[in-house]
């Protein structure tokens, strides 16, 4: 009695690496962009760290509120005099603070629109405003007169002054949530780090060597700083920078880090934006960037919710950019509703499939039967060795098809018997699919066989035909290169074993 015949394994080949980190998956999420056309530059993005994450947009004289559910503008203060700057929300979302070109500070109700609050300081513009992450009364301001003031909204008095400012003041922001200290950025060039109980002098002076736009404190003792074409990372501890991240060709205007929750490629990164347009993110723990964005004018500001639900920037032109994660799709709601009465009974029994004696069982040996045999199978099983190669360099052929073909004929020791016979034509399929897959390192051993087979057989053929010769020429540039390559590579490896030996 014959066995019945096996059918040809096909070549799986081991999985490459993936081409795209899960960083770059993670930022590349944020899509179904929506562009909104502001009347002005759009100085300041700001979104509120509780309830739903609204985000307020200053932009020109007024400062817009959005939903973060329906991305429309649900509220609009236009109660200022002049340009309207850092429109900022109190952590608690009821109150919101922005100050103006005329050096006014005003404080409103986010649900009425009201002015509950109104400070001026100055005659000269004030570019920030920032409340305090947990002591809701207290407000920080800087203005153009190169000084900064703490407040209590419950005073109309400033409760500190910092005058040890040269020029103007572009960033301030509170230390920690813990603590009343303050890190301010100005235009002097220099990050300033005040305590509230001595005013008169900063407790520590860093030079940031341009006029700094903003800065962004990570921890109580990590602060990072942009001015110029770099963010600058500082150790408050050992009072020296640490990291130079000079990614950019022009200055670098916004930071912001990249969320509170969701994923941890989120949570471990700082956005910075710049007025070369790009929009890029570091990673936290090696600064090194793992994705970014290009937009069509210069970025003013940059903020993600704290949920990472949503990407908003805010361009020179006007032009803001609000970009969404997908969300995992919805849980159906609701149970199945069971039938009753006089319908459940006539239906009675319909879903019963019978016990496994009454269920046809299907032979898995005459189902591979039935399976349609491909071409180059038919060839290898009527021993057509010629026609397998052949079949196996057909148009649409998958790589893998083709490797099973080769190794099966090298299995069974017909490489020659198919090779044998073939004039420039027909070796030409063959010699380009070793030049297309000698740079894939799963494919090298089989290339190697077969071209060498060729070379032997074939060597006054290819010396006579331009188009193989220019090929064979194209296939050991490649492996030359490959060469040089790996060989690159092992000089690295070697370097690195003795850097490791020496630590």
């Amino acid at each position: 009695m014959s066995a019945p015949l096996e059918r040809i394994q096909r070549v799986r080949n081991s999985v490459l690496p993936s081409q795209t980190t899960p960083e770059q998956r993670f930022w590349r999420a944020y899509k179904t962009p929506l562009l909104v056309k502001e009347h002005g530059a759009i100085s300041h993005i700001n979104f509120c760290p509780s309830g739903t994450h609204d985000f307020a947009v200053t932009s020109g004289a007024r400062v817009q509120i959005f939903s973060a559910r329906t991305r429309q503008v649900v509220r609009t203060i236009a109660r200022f005099k002049d340009t309207a700057y850092s429109g900022e929300f109190r952590p608690d979302g009821k109150l919101l603070v922005a100050g103006d070109a005329t050096g006014l500070i005003q404080v409103f109700d986010t649900k009425s629109r009201s002015i509950l609050l109104t400070l001026n300081p100055t005659n000269q513009a004030t570019h920030v405003t920032v409340f305090h992450p947990k002591t809701l009364t207290t407000l920080l301001s800087g203005s153009d007169d190169q000084t900064l003031r703490l407040w209590d909204i419950t005073s109309s008095e400033p409760t500190s002054v910092f005058k040890s400012h040269t020029d103007y003041i572009r960033a301030a922001s509170f230390l920690s949530p813990a603590s009343d200290n303050v890190v301010t950025g100005c235009y002097d060039g220099l990050i300033r780090i005040f305590d509230p109980r001595a005013p008169h002098e900063p407790t520590l002076s860093l030079s940031h060597g341009a006029p700094v736009e903003a800065t962004l404190p990570l921890t109580g003792t990590t602060v990072l700083s942009a001015g110029g074409p770099s963010v600058k990372v500082w150790d408050l501890v050992a009072g020296k920078m640490v990291k130079d991240l000079g990614n950019f060709q022009k200055t670098v205007t916004s930071l912001h880090v990249g969320g509170s929750g969701g994923s941890p490629s989120g949570a471990n990164a700082v956005l910075a934006g710049g007025l070369d347009g790009h929009v890029k993110v570091f990673d936290t723990t090696t600064w090194e960037v793992k994705f970014g964005w290009k937009f069509g004018d210069a970025v003013l500001t940059t903020a993600i919710s704290p949920d990472q639900k949503h990407f908003v920037t805010g361009l020179t032109s006007g032009v803001l950019s609000i970009r969404t994660r997908k969300t995992d799709p919805r849980v159906k709601q609701g149970v199945k509703q069971t039938k009753s009465g006089n319908f459940a009974r006539m239906i009675r029994g319909a879903d019963y499939k019978g016990e496994n004696e009454h269920q046809i069982l299907i032979d898995d040996e005459r189902r591979s039967r039935r399976k349609k045999i491909r071409l180059f199978e038919r060839h290898l099983n009527a021993f057509r060795w010629r026609e397998a190669l052949d079949a196996a360099f057909a148009p649409g052929m998958a790589p893998e098809i083709t490797v099973t073909v080769l190794d099966e004929l090298k299995r069974r020791g017909k490489v020659r018997i198919s090779l044998a016979g073939r004039d420039e034509g027909q070796l030409e399929p063959l010699v380009k699919w070793a030049v297309r897959n000698i740079d894939d390192f799963r494919n090298v051993e089989v290339v190697a066989d077969w071209m060498a087979c060729v070379a032997d057989m074939y060597a006054s053929v290819i010396e006579k035909s331009p188009v193989l010769e220019d090929l064979v020429s194209e296939l050991q540039r490649k492996l030359t290169r490959q060469v040089e390559i790996a060989r690159e590579a092992r000089r690295l490896e070697g370097m690195l074993e003795m850097l490791i030996q020496s630590h």
